[in-house]
């Protein structure tokens, strides 16, 4: 285990031995015991050490004379060798008192690492280009992600603030929780929702937001805009323009594989193509206004070039580029012509 790992596994087991620990966390900390005879004997030393710092008897309340005498009576020992008994007794009181400050440092040490690191680090989740994933978040809402995109929450958003950082494009299902608005903040908006369907593409300076059901209100500098049901916001040189009565799916269909372009520029749609796959197109001056409608379902950038050649008079020419990055990393590069 990491540091990270050791922590959370610390505060687990002493919720658990204070009596503080929620169903699900006792349930987290048995199925990590389990995991292996390490981590059983882990939690049984610590199991010990606070068996040591919180005895069942009250130390106080017991009778050290009189249990020597009951033990004095039952041995036979005569009653003049008291006195010796009782610095045996004190001897070993001292030697216990010394024994027990160790653990109490330890302990104490554990108490500081949990305050410590009470806030958890948070989670980040990433796609590969042409790859797409969905989870649950800990609030209960769902989310999408599109491919080459990333978002970012914290594993307690569910106590208190709701919020997440997208880099890319993801397709929400927010739970309702009027009491704790629903924020995804990207470099170009944040969106505000309390129990919505919605998309936010913000790749780059493009960006958008299409409402399905409920309601968002959407921040872009400092405007403040509402969208309602099949309304779609986007941003052109900066500014936030508003449409409405739109097919939602030609925005929100690519989380089930799909991409549908209506009488798309194809300056449009390669644009749409570079960010969710790793290529970059290099389009005739010429050819970038001309309008294309077509459904891709899993194409590859190959097959779709082949489309484009097959829907108007023009040539694909495949290259291979090293990245802009710097990196050893071969980027394919497609140069689209007119015959």
């Amino acid at each position: 285990m990491d540091c990270n790992d050791n922590n959370h596994t610390d505060i687990l087991i002493s919720r658990y031995l204070m009596g503080d620990a929620s169903s699900p966390e006792i349930e987290e900390l048995f199925n990590w015991i389990k995991l292996s005879d390490e981590n059983k004997q882990y939690f049984h030393r610590q199991q010990d050490i606070w068996s040591v710092l919180n005895p069942a008897i009250d130390i106080e309340n017991v009778n050290t004379d009189n249990a020597e005498q009951k033990v004095l009576r039952k041995t036979g020992i005569a009653l003049n060798k008291r006195s010796f008994f009782k610095k045996l007794l004190s001897f070993w009181s001292r030697i216990a008192a010394v024994a027990v400050l160790p653990l109490i440092a330890i302990i104490g040490v554990l108490l500081f690492r949990t305050m410590e690191d009470s806030v958890l680090d948070n989670v980040t989740i990433t796609t590969a280009f042409g790859s797409l994933s969905s989870t649950n978040l800990p609030d209960g809402s769902a989310v999408w992600l599109n491919a080459n995109s990333s978002l970012t929450y914290s594993p307690e958003m569910k106590s208190g603030t709701r919020d997440v950082f997208l880099r890319g494009e993801a397709y929400f299902e927010v739970k309702s929780d009027a009491a704790h608005p629903f924020n995804v903040h990207t470099p170009y908006i944040t969106v505000t929702a309390k129990g919505t369907e919605f998309n936010v593409n913000a790749y780059d300076s493009i960006a958008s937001v299409t409402l399905v059901n409920g309601r968002v209100d959407v921040e872009v500098k400092e405007q403040s805009l509402q969208l309602t049901p099949g309304e779609h916001l986007a941003l052109t040189d900066g500014k936030p323009m508003v449409r409405d009565n739109i097919d939602t799916a030609r925005y929100c269909s690519w989380r089930n594989g799909m991409l549908i372009f209506e009488d798309e520029s194809l300056l449009n749609i390669c644009n749409r193509l570079q960010q969710m796959y790793d290529v970059e197109f290099d389009i005739a001056p010429e050819l970038r206004d001309r309008t294309f409608r077509m459904i891709l379902n899993g194409e590859n950038i190959s097959e779709i070039a082949h489309f484009f050649e097959m829907s108007a008079p023009v040539t694909c020419i495949s290259e291979t580029q090293e990245a802009h990055n710097g990196t050893s990393h071969l980027k394919q590069r497609i140069r689209i012509m007119p015959l």
